[in-house]
């Protein structure tokens, strides 16, 4: 672990990003893209939605939870931001798999850290741009001093999932990741008394796990990704 900088304030925004290892990650695009080529897709999808949050004024540290630390390390070959390291990655136990338990050790890490609220992203976000961030922490901020706190869930293109949350650091929320997970997520933040913001934007909605995902991004993401990465994709 970091020793504490000027990342660690009280307060801070703490981003969470939960990465697969390279190599189960993107499965049901096996038919179409072999081990090699969805390793580099799941790295160079993490590479820019921490490349995005980084750029982001209102996130102070980003933490990359995964079992796969060495992938990890590998895959975020980024810079230090302004005078003090701003992303880290936290190794999640093999006791606690799974998606929501990765977060679950990552608010426990950004909570030691001193978070006064999470922005958890997908690391599979290939539109995700700073300006969606700013937009998801603007609505994540509370209207007035009574006002209950929100919640903001950034829903994917289908309107049933989840791709990004923003929520106090220390409120009792479940993460409730999984089948119809936007409604999971809204139904908990009432049950915690908190006040639940349904946000859908573009950078956000689209995430990268089928074909059909790939026929949804615009004709140059593609055939960037495409080159750069040598996939046999149309």
């Amino acid at each position: 672990m970091s020793a504490p900088d000027r990342h660690d304030r009280p307060g801070s925004t703490v981003a969470l990003v939960p990465l697969r290892d390279g190599v189960s990650g993107k499965s049901r695009l096996a038919s179409a893209l072999d081990p090699g080529a969805r390793r580099r897709l799941v790295a160079a999808l993490a590479r820019h939605v921490v490349a995005a949050l980084l750029a982001s004024d209102g996130v102070d540290r980003v933490l990359v939870v995964t079992a796969d630390v060495p992938f990890a390390v590998e895959t975020l070959d980024l810079p230090a931001r302004g005078g003090g390291l701003a992303v880290e990655v936290v190794p999640q136990p093999a006791d606690k798999p799974g998606l929501n338990a990765a977060l679950d050790v990552g608010r426990e890490a950004a909570v030691a850290r001193g978070a006064g609220r999470l922005l958890v992203a997908h690391a599979d976000l290939p539109l995700l741009a700073p300006a969606d961030v700013a937009a998801l922490l603007a609505a994540g901020a509370s209207a007035a001093a009574d006002d209950a706190p929100p919640v903001v869930v950034a829903t994917d293109r289908h309107l049933a999932g989840t791709n990004l949350l923003v929520l106090p650091a220390t409120a009792g929320f479940r993460f409730r990741f999984g089948e119809a997970s936007r409604a999971a997520h809204v139904a908990e933040a009432e049950r915690a008394g908190l006040r639940p913001v349904v946000v859908r934007r573009s950078g956000t909605a689209v995430d990268l796990d089928t074909i059909d995902d790939w026929g949804e991004l615009p004709r140059a993401v593609r055939d960037r990704l495409r080159r750069g990465l040598d996939l046999p994709l149309p």
